[in-house]
Parts: C-alpha cells; structure tokens; sequence
C-alpha cells in the first residue's frame, strides 16, 4: 500500500509534526522509569520516525537501538542524530549511542541484541498492527526486555466508525503555507481504519498516501499484555496535558 508521506516525503512529515510535544513524551517515559526504580542504560525504540524522540533520549544518556519500517525516515533520523554529534558545543548533543535498524513489529528482527532495560513505542505505533499481529508484536516485545524491563506505548484513540474528512494547514515561521492536507478514516469490512490523505505542497504535485490502522480498545491491549506476562500494568491519561492517547506501562 503507497505511503507517499512516509516512504518519500519523510521531512514533509517534520513540517507536519513541528509542533508535536517530543520533549513531554520523553520526559514521561523518564519518570515512569524512575518511579518504578530502574535507570536504563539501553533503550528499544520502536517505530522511531525521523528521530526526534530518539535523539533526545540519547540527550538523555541513553543507548538507543531505534527501529523503523520506512528506510526514508530513518535516513533523516541518522542525519539528524549525526548532525548532534558533530555540533559538540549543542545542548542537543547525544551522550548515548544510536544504532539504526530496518525493522518493525511484530518481528523485529533484533539479531544477536543483549536484552533491554526499556522499550518504547510512541504514537499509536502499535494501531499501524492488524489485530492478529497485536499478540506476537507484544510478545517480541517481552522477549527484548531484561526481567524488570519496562515498556512504554500508546494506543490512539482512533474513531472506529470513521470520521469526516477533515482539513490541516500547516504554515512557517514567517506564515506562509507548507503545506495542506484533507485527511478521512475509512471504516473497512474487516473492522480496521482506512487512513486516506491528499496533501498540497507550494513546489510539488498534489500526491495520496494511504494506510491501514486499527482501533483496538483498551482492554484488547490489556488482555494481550496479561497474556504476554507482563506484570505491575498501569494506564495513563496521555504521556501529558492535551494528549488524549492511553498510555500503558508494563512490567517485564
């Protein structure tokens, strides 16, 4: 299925997200780790984007081993996180190291990776799963983690009815248009969401993206973290103020 925004147009996806509250969702994480006692050295992130979570949690001193499906955002997310590096007087500047991997759930294909001290999945990463991947997906999660490893991810609260189409324009600094995208969910016959956008650039054609996603309810990821072992779950409203996504923390 075409991904024009993720496969091809991957800073398009920055501009999209510029005002996307990373800094909020990496603090999250770093204080649920604490208030459960356990000071990562290595991180798993899953479906790292263009690396604005992963560099800053290399900020943060962390190892990460970021994973992602689409070869075009994780080049700009290498860019990025060696573009920290060299600039050694930034506050940005990684402090961890930062290893790339083509990969994805439910089969991440970590290789000979030493188990982890927490895991990550931020932004409805899990919602991009068809429902039967949800199980495995969960499980390869367990089988990263160190025993008393945490994991971190959220659920979006996507409308399983779909929705009306609806209209974003994103504008810079100086207020002038980079981009506007008509965005609709589809409901399809097999209980999933068809995400179809028509995004508008000043100095390119118009061009459709598509993707599947699936609603999955609470309760649903509950019962597949049980079934996986994980203990000592706990649900938050949101990784912070004027985030409305379920957020789970589970226990290895």
């Amino acid at each position: 299925m075409a991904d024009g925004l993720y496969d091809e147009r991957p800073r398009l996806y920055d501009a999209i997200q510029s005002e996307w509250a990373y800094d909020r969702d990496v603090d999250f994480v770093r204080d649920v780790l604490a208030e459960r006692g356990v000071d990562p050295e290595r991180l798993l992130e899953i479906g790292c984007g263009t690396g604005e979570h992963t560099r800053r949690f290399a900020a943060r001193g962390l190892d990460v081993t970021a994973i992602d499906v689409h070869e075009g955002m994780l080049d700009v997310a290498r860019e990025k996180c060696d573009r920290a590096v060299v600039g050694s007087d930034r506050a940005d500047e990684p402090r961890g190291a930062v290893a790339f991997r083509h990969a994805g759930l439910p089969d991440p294909d970590l290789g000979d990776a030493e188990p982890f001290d927490a895991a990550v999945a931020i932004r409805g990463v899990v919602n991009h799963l068809p429902p039967s991947d949800l199980d495995p997906a969960i499980e390869a999660l367990r089988d990263a983690l160190r025993p008393g490893g945490v994991l971190v991810f959220d659920n979006s609260p996507l409308p399983p009815a779909g929705n009306r189409p609806g209209l974003d324009v994103g504008r810079d600094a100086d207020g002038a248009v980079e981009y506007v995208r008509v965005a609709h969910h589809v409901p399809t016959d097999d209980g999933r969401l068809d995400w179809r956008a028509v995004t508008f650039t000043p100095d390119g054609d118009p061009f459709v993206d598509r993707r599947r996603m699936t609603p999955f309810s609470d309760d649903r990821i509950a019962d597949a973290l049980a079934a996986a072992g994980f203990d000592a779950v706990s649900v938050a409203d949101g990784y912070g103020p004027d985030d409305d996504r379920r957020v789970f923390v589970a226990v290895r």
